[in-house]
């Protein structure tokens, strides 16, 4: 595989993104050892030492050291022409098992490389972790990364379009609670004020099965985001959603074909999981 000589950058994490926190007790190493990993899912492509140094900021020494002792394990493969580095197949197939346990006629992964080809649009999936959304896994629509979103951050539930997706598959009295932790904690940074305004938000997307939103968003971007609803999933995994988003142009010219290209990629590719978007609901933003 041929390296790019373009600069290799990250998603820059907006006002709006956390990282979250780990507490005092949490293992420096094993955290840098995930982080790579994301890091080699952000880029999907091999990178150097030098690279990794620069995104990552650790120590060059730590660095080496990290690299060495994953590729002694298997989990990453050097390219002994160009000397970069790569996960190796034995990190993909690592817990592979999940997946099928719990969607064994599904693949999450390849549905949202299909959504991502078709739409042209970057597709995240987001999973609930207590009172936020993560950004657990995205493929990105375009190789300038820079605006995207990065893998990992957090938002707060009602903060984000995809928060209220997941917040659909929710009773009244949690989402309350939860609505209520929220602003009080960070209601600065969210535009929705009120618990009766969350409540709505969450009432209009269960009756049209997905959420629109570019006020919730970062500026000129926008998002499509639709709940996956699986009981199996949602007790072991946690409550997921997926979000189409991009440029907020790019995805108004999009917008009347996602519902079909959604129910059809869910038809192929997501047999186990329900999505329930109204064909004939009107695009009203939030």
């Amino acid at each position: 595989m041929s390296r790019s000589h373009r600069k290799l950058e990250l998603p820059d994490p907006s006002i709006k993104d956390h990282t979250r926190d780990l507490g005092v007790r949490s293992v420096k190493s094993a955290q840098r050892v995930l982080e790579l990993f994301e890091i080699f899912e952000q880029l999907e492509e091999p990178i150097s030492l030098a690279d990794l140094v620069r995104i990552s900021e650790i120590p060059q020494s730590s660095a080496w050291m990290l690299v060495q002792t994953l590729l002694r394990m298997g989990y990453i493969c050097q390219n002994p022409v160009d000397k970069t580095f790569m996960p190796s197949l034995r990190l993909n197939m690592l817990g592979g098992w999940v997946h099928d346990s719990l969607l064994p006629r599904s693949n999450l992964r390849l549905a949202m490389r299909a959504l991502c080809e078709e739409l042209k649009l970057t597709i995240v999936l987001g999973q609930r972790t207590g009172h936020h959304v993560q950004y657990a896994h995205v493929m990105y629509g375009t190789r300038d990364r820079k605006d995207q979103v990065p893998i990992g951050v957090v938002r707060p539930l009602i903060g984000t379009g995809l928060g209220y997706a997941i917040l659909t598959q929710l009773p009244e009295d949690e989402i309350c609670a939860l609505a209520a932790y929220c602003l009080a904690e960070d209601k600065e940074n969210i535009p929705v004020q009120t618990l009766r305004e969350v409540l709505n938000i969450v009432a209009d997307a269960r009756n049209r099965g997905f959420v629109y939103s570019h006020r919730l968003q970062n500026v000129d971007r926008a998002s499509f985001s639709f709940a996956l609803t699986n009981a199996e999933v949602g007790s072991h995994a946690g409550l997921m959603a997926l979000a189409i988003a991009g440029n907020l142009q790019d995805v108004e010219q999009r917008l009347d074909d996602i519902p079909a290209v959604v129910n059809d990629v869910a038809a192929e590719f997501l047999p186990d999981i329900s999505i329930n978007i109204s064909p004939t609901a009107s695009f009203l933003p939030i």
